[in-house]
């Protein structure tokens, strides 16, 4: 019997829910019990050692494989992939997937990084600085909805209030979040409702910096991020 059928799983009571799969497996991977390149127990296997349905470890199983953890290969098997870096940069995907505690600790990074460079952009912005954050005001051109170009927009505002901050390590840091930044903004935008709402938030935060005002700025942008948790958790309520 190969190691992978013989994972120590508990199984999951009452209110099984396909995130709680999700998590057993990711739990699998951290302690080792499943490596890279690893093939996992049949759906069936699994469903049993988790006292889940097969749909629910089927759902599971396809959330993991987007997210670019695991490996499926039809007529074969899922395997946890060799090489995962993908599944990191798309962790903004997993406050949806897994519980409000992840959402808190991304937002709570995002704040860390973005309440303070709104507060140093409002010191230190020069004109070149503050016409590269007026970039979300082409967001009134889009004609209907186009997440995909509402997205870039959004992510050029935050990194240009970043550049602004002239914190070289802060703008660094942003820099290597970008790919989590790109799914969470566009997960977000996805589920706003009015896209005004969104330019509204920009716009506050964009005059406080003009004014040169640290603590307008802060506050306009500790709310933008507020809501963008909001609409997040309405997404997370839909599924």
């Amino acid at each position: 019997m190969s190691r992978s059928s013989e994972l120590s799983l508990e199984p999951i009571e009452k209110n099984t829910v396909t995130e709680l799969v999700a998590r057993r497996l990711v739990a699998q991977l951290s302690s080792g019990a499943l490596k890279p390149g690893d093939k996992l127990p049949a759906e069936r296997e699994l469903a049993r050692q988790l006292n889940v349905g097969r749909s629910t470890v089927r759902e599971a199983l396809k959330l993991l494989t987007l997210s670019g953890l695991l490996d499926s290969r039809p007529g074969d098997g899922t395997y946890v992939r060799r090489e995962f870096g993908a599944f990191l940069s798309q962790q903004i995907q997993w406050p949806v997937l897994l519980s409000v505690d992840d959402l808190d600790m991304i937002v709570e990074v995002r704040e860390g990084l973005e309440v303070k460079a709104a507060r140093m952009a409002a010191k230190r912005a020069t004109q070149e600085d503050i016409d590269k954050i007026g970039v979300f005001k082409q967001l009134l051109e889009i004609e209907g909805r186009d997440v995909e170009r509402e997205t870039d927009l959004d992510l050029e505002f935050h990194h240009a209030i970043a550049s602004a901050s002239r914190n070289s390590l802060l703008c660094r840091l942003m820099i290597s979040l970008h790919d989590i930044l790109r799914e969470y903004i566009a997960l977000s935008n996805q589920t706003t409702d009015r896209l005004e709402t969104t330019v509204a938030e920009h716009q506050a935060i964009y005059d406080a910096i003009v004014a040169g005002d640290s603590d307008a700025a802060e506050q306009a942008m500790i709310k933008h991020l507020a809501m963008s948790k909001s609409w997040i958790l309405k997404a997370s309520n839909r599924r």
